[in-house]
């Protein structure tokens, strides 16, 4: 190896505050396990459905725990390195009953007020009344129930004794939440959106008593998602069936729970594809105001293709996108797109798939990015089995995948898995709980001895690791190990068998980590 400068080598002393060269779309090594995070949160199984990252950069997942066909909902807070917040209910995780005769309850939507509370939407199953509600909860932000709202902190609406099931959730301006999903009705299910005030009773200045409900199919619609435009005007979107096949809808309403029929026929945009099963999981609002949902289509040979629809802003088909407004991907059979989020420059991340969690990028346009991993698509398997069901991007514009796995057993666990979304992107910043990091020698011959320096502002669990120039993990230095606030010296031996060339030390405890790059001979 040629000799380096004894500028460059002072260089290398100091803990990197420089770009290392993360591939778009590689596993974040900083986080979790190599970047995957899925310790079982109990004994139970939990299956999550809604991630989000607070400002602070900590992360909550929702969905439910299940025990024999009997499920809660519940919420898990991870701190910004993968590790559960103990500061958070129960060791990380809080756990909601929301009635005595319910046998079934489940988050599918979660949203964070200014103040740091915590709304969930979703469902209960009233198994002696009135089958499936609409479910409403709201947690304080150390993950305690907000007896404040509704009934000890949780809010249950039954729109006409039948199924009634929410799947999104959204926040106007003045604190009122909207809640969108179905409503069942005349015999069917609807779309459906409620709004409550902000001390969660309904908004009875909205639709009919806080309700409103549109019918399109003749045989049941299913609403997924639900934004809100700056307009106050309140976008659905899902699916619906005619007798024959599924077809997706995009219905807009007025922020007064009247349906805006100056929005695609009479109210709602909807779509058939050659007679293919067609569904709508998820929609964004671009910034030109143009509407961009996804799905999937399935054809008559039973194979999903992904699928991306823009409308302009009155429901109509955007023909300056892919054909005709409509874009479809054919990557294998299980092509299903469950939630998407756009980047600040326009790209469009999805996750979905099955099995697997199947992280894609597309151009502005619906093209596929292949600079983004493999020809624009990531396939991260967890477990014997998982699923994709969220996706969210940090401030820092790091990508979280979240949903569910399990491993050899048939109870699920919550997952999460951190992607970089650019090349040459920071692997990490120090944080403030380690300073003064050295390593020495550096450079150092394979095999030989090396001492790491650092200092502790606190007392910490402290682990050291050994990282490719990539983020990858290749060994464990030191684990867990208690360490006391102060000057810490520690000496250890590299493997022996490791390549010339640069790698990375990181030191981690659960309130962060830090990277310093050590170059071997």
């Amino acid at each position: 190896m040629k000799a380096i400068s004894l500028f460059a080598s002072a260089f290398l002393l100091i803990i990197i505050a420089f770009p290392v060269k993360a591939q778009p779309g590689s596993l974040d090594a900083t986080f979790g396990n190599e970047g995957i995070v899925t310790a079982p949160l109990t004994s139970l199984s939990e299956q999550a459905y809604k991630v989000l990252v607070q400002p602070d950069g900590k992360i909550l997942l929702c969905g439910m725990q299940e025990e024999a066909y009997i499920s809660d909902f519940v919420v898990a807070r991870y701190n910004p390195g993968g590790t559960l917040d103990n500061n958070f209910g129960n060791g990380g995780i809080a756990v909601i009953d929301g009635g005595i005769d319910s046998d079934s309850e489940c988050a599918r939507a979660m949203a964070l007020q200014d103040d740091g509370k915590i709304l969930l939407g979703g469902s209960i199953y009233n198994q002696f009344s009135t089958v499936d509600d609409f479910a409403l909860i709201r947690l304080n932000s150390d993950g305690s129930p907000d007896v404040s709202f509704g009934t000890g902190g949780v809010v249950i609406t039954d729109i006409d004794e039948g199924w009634d099931n929410a799947y999104g959730i959204a926040l106007q301006d003045d604190g009122k939440i909207l809640l969108g999903g179905e409503g069942y009705t005349n015999n069917k299910r609807n779309v459906c959106v409620i709004r409550y005030n902000t001390d969660g009773l309904l908004d009875a200045t909205f639709g009919s008593g806080g309700i409103a409900l549109h019918s399109i199919g003749t045989e049941g619609d299913k609403t997924k998602a639900i934004v809100l435009q700056d307009n106050g005007k309140i976008l659905l979107c899902g699916y619906f069936s005619d007798g024959s096949d599924d077809q997706t809808f995009v219905s807009r309403f007025n922020s007064d729970g009247t349906v805006d029929n100056t929005f695609g026929n009479n109210g709602t945009a909807t779509l058939d594809i050659g007679g293919n099963e067609d569904r709508f999981w998820t929609m964004c609002i671009l910034d030109d105001g143009k509407i961009l949902a996804g799905g999937y289509t399935r054809t008559p040979a039973n194979d999903n293709d992904y699928l991306l629809v823009r409308y302009l802003t009155d429901g109509t088909l955007d023909n300056n996108f892919g054909s005709n407004g409509i874009m479809m991907h054919n990557f294998g059979s299980n092509d299903i797109m469950i939630e998407m989020v756009v980047q600040p420059d326009g790209k469009i991340l999805s996750a979905g798939g099955a099995f697997s969690f199947e992280l894609i990028r597309f151009l502005e346009n619906g093209s596929l990015d292949t600079d983004f991993g493999s020809n624009g698509i990531v396939n991260t398997s967890i477990g014997t089995s998982c699923f994709a069901q969220s996706i969210c991007m940090q401030n820092d514009g790091k990508i979280i995948v979240a949903g569910h796995s399990k491993d050899g057993t048939d109870e699920y666990d919550f997952s999460l898995a951190r992607y970089h979304s650019e090349e040459g992107g920071f692997l990490e910043e120090q944080p403030a709980i380690f300073d003064h990091i050295k390593v020495f020698p550096n450079p150092v011959l394979t095999g030989n001895n090396i001492t790491l320096e650092y200092t502790l502002h606190a007392v910490k669990e402290v682990s050291i690791e050994l990282l490719s120039i990539d983020g990858k993990f290749l060994e464990v230095i030191g684990e867990k190990q208690y360490r006391k606030t102060g000057l810490h010296k520690e000496s250890f031996i590299l493997l022996h068998d490791l390549s010339a060339g640069i790698y990375l030390l990181r030191l981690s405890s659960a309130q962060g980590s830090a990277v310093i790059r050590l170059e071997i001979n």
